[in-house]
């Protein structure tokens, strides 16, 4: 299997259905936000604050040059990093599973996170427009495309993992 990269907005749960999808296929598994924590030695949200969005995904393409030419993958990419193309061109061979959900249903998950730095003004209007603003760089790389409303984590990574099967 080649490596994989789980893509999508925040709150569609890239890290957990991540984590579970690399266990099943016995893969190893990296979250990049994750790392970049353990790097910088802040909160995604501190970062952001700090170093403002164009160096923070600076730091997140660096993270990324690190980790993917290791095979035997499955990595959870931030929410923004298909906004930026150097970190797409990194993973251009992976299979990019791409994970949805509503607005209503992000902003059910993440309405009481505060570590998430785009969302300081949460709402399913606001999730909505950032939704809509993403939606082309998402759709563009993504091999498969899973929504995770009303699913629960095992039922999602059951769906990725028939849906990988096509690339076997």
């Amino acid at each position: 299997m080649r490596n994989i990269a789980f893509i999508g907005m925040m709150g569609t749960g890239k890290s957990v259905t991540s984590r579970l999808v690399a266990e099943k296929l016995n893969m190893n598994y990296l979250d990049i936000d994750d790392c970049l924590v353990a790097r910088l030695g802040m909160t995604i949200s501190v970062a952001f604050i700090t170093f403002g969005e164009k160096t923070f995904r600076a730091y997140e393409h660096d993270v990324m040059c690190e980790v993917v030419w290791q095979d035997n993958f499955v990595i959870a990419c931030g929410g923004g990093a298909p906004l930026y193309k150097p970190n797409m061109d990194l993973i251009e061979n992976f299979i990019k599973v791409r994970l949805t959900a509503s607005p209503e249903e992000i902003y059910r998950r993440t309405k009481d996170d505060f570590s998430r730095p785009l969302l300081k003004d949460n709402s399913p209007a606001k999730i909505a427009q950032m939704i809509e603003e993403r939606e082309e760089a998402y759709a563009s790389v993504a091999d498969i495309t899973v929504c995770t409303d009303g699913k629960t984590i095992e039922e999602v990574a059951d769906e990725v993992l028939i849906k990988l099967k096509k690339f076997e």
